[in-house]
């Protein structure tokens, strides 16, 4: 993505623009020596771990480890895409962007989606409030206790019955028929021919992060199903990274660091008007993985108040492993009776609903709940079951400090000792290591620990090589770009190997960010740039990640000629075989010469 914009481009939008200004709008810092430093906005903190680089145009976060230059900072802090992010940057810089053709038609194409989507809003939002024609959208309203005010914050509509109430206008306004299809606001007939995609129904529109309408959802004023309808994605709106509300609550959320989670359009809106602003809702679908990192992005903690019918538990269920898989401390309100939250705040208040938002249970304690409510505690044969579904609760828990406080919490609720609790587990653990998809389970652990000190040592390489020019002419007579496993490594490699940024009267560092292209590359040049470890031998540590990475490459080859000898096997192919047995033995030998003498830079761990 970021290839398609020259790199004078970007390093003439870095020139005129101030990276502590920019961070400073979002966050107080203050001068600590070469940097400045604040509490992070990106995760939760008490004490200052986010730091900026005025001079490299650099930012990391030693507690998060979100880093990078000033175009992911404003990605980051404004939860943009980098083009969304380049296109900011640029205006509030005074640089003109060209682009190519190709990316102007793509550019052209979202503007215009943008721009018929506003209209559509705009034209809705008219109907609601014309006397006549949005009288029973205004009346449903008015039951469900919703004020105008609220009602123009959140920029309902209304659309009417027909069908080409919307098309009939916009066309007037230059807009063809076949961009509302586009846009999911209109339907062809298959003739040629168009009509509404909303008719009769109250309008709801999804805003993105910069208040700009992306998509529209609609609730039936009659019996016509389904009851609610989102307009379809499009380039500009996909229902699984989108979450309603989201651009109304940010503030609320980052200042927080928490966020309530409700299932529908007016659950949001409910929490809103009753000033809990920190409330976002899915779109009417089951939550995803990319919107539980979403919130992450604004917040270290979730509470989930979805309904509470069977739906909604279930709803809760699935969306707690996503949770756990995004690392977010997430909390469940269970709401008495069959209510939602809309319900409950306007029968009971504000005030109750944030006693029971205190005493929100962890993912544990609800799933704990939920199977004793199930099943009878007073048998063996119950508390058995219960186990039973909770075991994989438990081994679903990264964090062990939590895990072994809900293995306690399970065997004091079930009046249980904790040994036969933690069998049950290790059993569990067994049974997925034997899974038969899995070949040669007892390598797994060993394979990620070589992984992670291989990737340990390209950072560390890299970091000399940035640090002393000295360094990468000795690098690239031991090791090619090719030898460094990450991707975002190799680009940084590439650059300095190939001799493609000046070695010479610039600090490499600068040279290198403005060449980057690998999304995510700069979050790792500044994460080594911020690095202050002491390395107290940098030429014994040079030479061990370079065995490292030579050991390592050497091993990759020798693990994927096992099987390419069994394929030669089954073929009958003798001859090829030896080719490969032969080579094995060349690269045995090659990696007993490398790890002939232990570096004292970076231990060698064999496998």
């Amino acid at each position: 993505m970021r290839g398609i914009v020259p790199s004078e481009v970007k390093e003439e939008i870095r020139r005129r623009l101030d990276i502590v200004e920019l961070a400073s709008a979002y966050v107080t810092l203050k001068k600590a020596g070469r940097y400045y430093k604040g509490l992070c906005p990106f995760h939760q903190e008490k004490t200052p771990s986010f730091f900026v680089d005025r001079d490299r145009g650099l930012f990391h976060c030693f507690g998060c480890g979100a880093g990078g230059d000033l175009f992911d900072l404003v990605m980051r802090l404004r939860n943009l895409t980098f083009p969304e992010a380049l296109e900011e940057l640029a205006h509030r810089a005074g640089v003109r962007i060209e682009r190519s053709p190709e990316a102007f038609r793509r550019a052209s194409e979202r503007e215009q989606l943008f721009q018929i989507l506003e209209a559509a809003v705009a034209f809705y939002e008219e109907c609601l409030r014309d006397p006549g024609l949005g009288a029973a959208a205004r009346s449903y309203l008015a039951q469900r206790g919703v004020p105008e005010g609220i009602a123009r914050r959140f920029r309902l509509g209304y659309a009417p019955g027909g069908g080409d109430s919307l098309l009939g206008t916009l066309r007037r306004k230059g807009f063809p028929p076949s961009l509302l299809e586009s846009a999911g606001l209109a339907l062809s007939r298959g003739d040629g021919t168009h009509y509404d995609m909303f008719r009769h129904r109250l309008l709801f529109p999804i805003l993105d992060l910069q208040d700009r309408p992306v998509a529209i959802g609609g609730r039936a004023l009659d019996e016509t199903l389904p009851k609610y309808l989102n307009s379809k994605e499009t380039p500009i709106f996909s229902k699984g990274k989108t979450l309603y509300a989201l651009n109304w609550a940010r503030e609320s959320i980052r200042a927080s660091q928490e966020v309530i989670l409700v299932e529908g359009y007016m659950d949001a809106l409910t929490c809103h008007q009753f000033g809990v602003s920190n409330a976002v809702a899915t779109l009417g679908t089951s939550l995803t993985f990319d919107q539980v990192l979403l919130l992450k992005r604004f917040a270290s903690k979730a509470i989930l108040v979805y309904d509470s019918d069977s739906a909604g538990r279930a709803a809760v269920e699935r969306a707690l492993g996503l949770f756990e898989e995004g690392e977010v401390d997430v909390r469940i309100v269970v709401l008495p009776g069959e209510q939602d939250p809309d319900r409950f705040l306007r029968e009971h208040g504000v005030e109750a609903f944030r006693r029971l938002l205190s005493g929100a249970l962890s993912m544990f304690e609800f799933a704990l709940q939920q199977a004793t409510s199930r099943h009878d505690l007073s048998t063996v044969e119950g508390k058995a079951a219960v186990v039973d579904e909770l075991i994989p609760v438990l081994n679903s828990v990264v964090n062990p400090i939590r895990q072994e406080e809900y293995l306690h919490l399970l065997a004091d609720r079930l009046g249980l000792r904790e040994d036969p609790l933690r069998q049950r587990l290790r059993q569990m653990r067994r049974r997925q290591i034997r899974k038969p998809d899995q070949e040669e389970p007892a390598a797994t652990p060993v394979m990620i620990s070589r992984e992670g000190v291989r990737l340990e040592a390209e950072r560390l390489l890299l970091r000399l090589m940035l640090q002393d020019r000295d360094v990468v002419d000795r690098v690239r007579q031991a090791l090619g770009p090719e030898d460094f496993l990450d991707p975002r490594h190799r680009e940084i490699a590439t650059l300095l190997l190939s001799g493609a940024v000046p070695m010479e009267g610039r600090d490499l560092f600068l040279s290198v960010r403005d060449h980057l292209q690998q999304e995510g590359a700069e979050e790792v040049l500044a994460r080594i740039a911020f690095d202050a470890t002491p390395i107290l031998n940098p030429r014994k540590t040079e030479e061990g990640c370079i065995r490292r990475i030579k050991a390592e490459s050497v091993r990759a080859k020798l693990d994927a000629l096992p099987a390419l000898i069994r394929e030669a096997e089954v073929r009958g192919d003798q001859e090829q075989v030896g080719k490969f047995l032969a080579e094995q033995k060349r690269l045995l030998d090659e990696l007993k010469t490398i790890e002939g003498g232990s570096p004292s830079g970076l231990p060698i761990q064999s496998r």
